[in-house]
């Protein structure tokens, strides 16, 4: 297939790093890139970037007013293909109800995974299946996910498996000065556990505290760090008094937002991570630590069994306190496991995980795509 530069407008939201690995790998392919973002946010040099946020966009006026500018916003750029980094968006259907064609969808986990997450309205999710249903490609980040599109009534044949997966030039080993624990006051002794999931109920923080309780009666000096993005304010106040009824206040840090050299440092200085929400779709931050050599204790879900395999690149655990007190002991006391699950996992993500390779098979349908029209 000859490869020419393409025109390629890319619909996400502009305020993870994501997006903005993606569109900078598209542009170093040597396309000529477009970000159309409902908000604000970083985007690479060399990728024009439609920011499409208002103020006060909570309020009757500022919604029609956000609405409008995504309408120009998109709109406004001539494409030869249209990719949609997750279904439930703003901009994805606006690129479908404005037949903005040939467009690619890509699904995540919660903007399809309606029932098991809760998270999308009764109109969101029509419009979301509707977008699915008239574009003219998805990818899905697992088979699981694919059988979800597929029963909104998406045809087989127009979906493929995309992995969203990591960019190993930054996630990866690192030899130097433990910079995170030291500026979280963490001894380099500790068993540190790292949580660098939203903090909200649904990833079950409270089951960490938990499980930890116990962890530091067998574990000597465990430490459980958690990130405090997205935080939802009731649920902290919750985390604290268990903190404080379990008596582990000197044993839990809270860790501010960090950008992608700083999660890069806390994977690496961690010595597990813990990922507990009821549903996911194939979370990346899991990855990453995989790819820094981290190992993941994590949720239980058939799901990951298509990729990740227990006792091997990861460890799976029930939400129920025992479990998660079984794993994260055997994790960190079994040295033997400890070495097979992180070179197994590095070499996982590695082979079939990379952000570059994986951008790379969008760009394969792209040209494909681009080849009917």
């Amino acid at each position: 297939m000859e490869k020419h530069k393409l025109k390629i407008c890319v619909l996400a939201e502009a305020n993870g790093d994501h997006t903005y690995v993606q569109c900078g790998i598209l542009r170093d392919f040597g396309h000529e890139v477009t970000l159309v973002s409902p908000n604000s946010g970083k985007c690479p040099d060399g990728v024009t970037h439609i920011e499409c946020s208002v103020d006060n966009p909570t309020s009757l006026m500022g919604k029609l007013r956000w609405l409008k500018r995504i309408y120009d916003g998109v709109r406004s750029v001539k494409a030869d293909v249209y990719h949609a980094h997750y279904a439930a968006e703003l901009t994805t259907w606006m690129a479908w109800l404005l037949r903005k064609r040939p467009l690619v969808i890509s699904c995540l986990g919660g903007d399809v995974l309606f029932d098991e997450q809760g998270s999308q309205s009764a109109l969101r999710r029509w419009m979301t299946k509707q977008a699915l249903k008239s574009c003219d490609y998805v990818t899905v980040v697992s088979n699981f996910l694919g059988e979800a599109v597929v029963d909104f009534g998406v045809e087989r044949a127009k979906i493929s498996r995309v992995i969203w997966g990591v960019n190993t030039d930054i996630f990866k080993p690192l030899d130097g000065p433990s910079v995170f624990r030291v500026h979280y006051n963490i001894d380099p002794k500790a068993a540190l556990i790292f949580s660098p999931r939203q903090f909200k109920p649904f990833y079950n923080q409270h089951l960490m505290i938990e499980a930890l309780g116990e962890v530091v009666k067998k574990v000597p000096h465990a430490v459980l760090a958690m990130s405090t993005y997205n935080q939802d304010d009731d649920y902290r106040e919750e985390i604290e008094q268990l903190i404080d009824q379990l008596g582990v206040r000197d044993d839990v840090r809270f860790i501010a937002g960090m950008n992608q050299q700083e999660m890069t440092q806390a994977y690496n200085e961690s010595d597990v991570l813990i990922s507990l929400p009821p549903s996911d779709g194939t979370p990346v931050s899991v990855m990453e630590s995989m790819a820094c050599g981290t190992p993941v204790v994590m949720t239980n879900l058939e799901r990951f069994k298509e990729f990740f395999t227990h006792k091997e690149s990861a460890w799976f655990t029930p939400l129920e306190k025992n479990a998660i007190v079984e794993g994260l002991c055997a994790v960190l006391s079994d040295h033997e496991l400890y070495e097979r699950m992180k070179g197994e996992a590095m070499k996982l993500i590695c082979e079939k995980a990379d952000l570059q390779s994986q951008t790379g098979l969008l760009e394969e349908i792209s040209y494909k795509l681009v080849e009917k029209k």
